[in-house]
């Protein structure tokens, strides 16, 4: 699609740390999208590799839409580097966000903007919306992984912040915002689990997240992924990873402070049965009646299957609040 007038401009947030070996790869997928009228917004943390000299040299061979962001010398780690390019990009329209060793299909912009508009269309560009899209698990060389060759990355339909507080089926790397989003998401805080599962809260508790069962990006499995995996998955193994390894355990202690800081934040702006559903969700850290945990269950505070469920109120029958330990 060549770039015209009356498109709107997408801008892409790409967060970058020691990403030297691919992120040249991944910029290069997006310099050949078909959908032409974008941005992209680079902040590097204070890489020690060669990251910013490939950086530096996309800026100067396209300087028209390649724009790297002053980092003054901070570390400031993966979501808080989100968070600086989010500020940085406050008053465009949409926004995309990107991980530095992926490979996006050339199409991806395109696809994911003309549901954006179909959505603004129908709600009106003041209402919050986020899109999000499929994946396909790729080797560190690009080759698709086929014992996931058809994985689904959302088995719930229509998102609510029930769900979102126990699970994020979100991936950043996928996911389009607009402007009324934006605004309201304003700053990721460094409570936050990651950018884009503090996104994901805001908007599920405030529009609308919308998936499109298309895979848009080769999310490339490399050993050093930041988030993301594809071990096996049987109801075992979680059970060992997650009850036996304790991993639960310590992303409930995370997911629990971010639902803190996400009621203090819009406390002024949640409903009261959000709030309610907030609060007993955070009383399970504490209060381990039964009563409790099946107002929990009827709220609809669950994953994405029956197993990984279980296993979230088995770690939530075992936490115990450091603050309280």
């Amino acid at each position: 699609m060549a770039k015209e007038k009356h498109m709107p401009k997408v801008t892409v947030l790409l967060a970058t740390y020691n990403g030297a070996e691919f992120v040249g790869e991944q910029i290069e997928s997006i310099l050949r999208q078909t959908y032409t009228n974008w941005q992209l917004l680079i902040r590097d943390d204070s890489s020690s590799d060669e990251t910013a000299l490939i950086l530096a040299k996309y800026q100067a061979l396209f300087p028209d839409c390649v724009v790297v962001v002053d980092n003054y010398g901070r570390r400031l780690g993966s979501a808080l580097n989100f968070n600086c390019l989010l500020q940085h990009a406050k008053k465009e329209r949409y926004l995309m966000f990107c991980d530095q060793d992926d490979f996006w299909i050339s199409d991806k912009i395109e696809f994911t903007l003309r549901q954006m508009l179909a959505l603004e269309k129908k709600h009106g560009e003041s209402y919050p919306l986020l899109v999000h899209t499929g994946f396909r698990y790729v080797d560190a060389g690009l080759r698709i992984i086929y014992s996931k060759n058809n994985f689904n990355a959302l088995k719930l339909t229509n998102l609510k912040l029930s769900h979102l507080l126990a699970q994020n089926p979100v991936y950043g790397c996928t996911a389009m915002i607009n402007r009324a989003l934006s605004e309201i998401v304003d700053a990721v805080p460094a409570v936050a689990e990651s950018h884009d599962y503090w996104i994901a809260l805001v908007a599920s508790a405030f529009g609308e997240i919308s998936y499109l069962n298309e895979k848009t990006v080769l999310y490339r499995q490399h050993g050093n992924n930041i988030s993301g995996s594809f071990k096996d998955s049987t109801f075992m193994n979680r059970f060992k990873r997650i009850v036996i390894e304790r991993k639960m355990l310590q992303d409930l202690t995370r997911k629990i402070s971010m639902a803190k800081e996400f009621s203090y934040t819009y406390a002024d702006r949640l409903d009261d049965q959000q709030k309610l559903l907030i609060d007993n969700f955070i009383k399970l850290s504490k209060n381990k009646s039964l009563l409790l945990f099946y107002r929990n269950a009827r709220s609809g505070v669950r994953k994405q299957t029956l197993g990984q469920t279980s296993l979230l109120y088995i770690s939530m029958l075992l936490f115990r609040d450091p603050k309280t330990i």
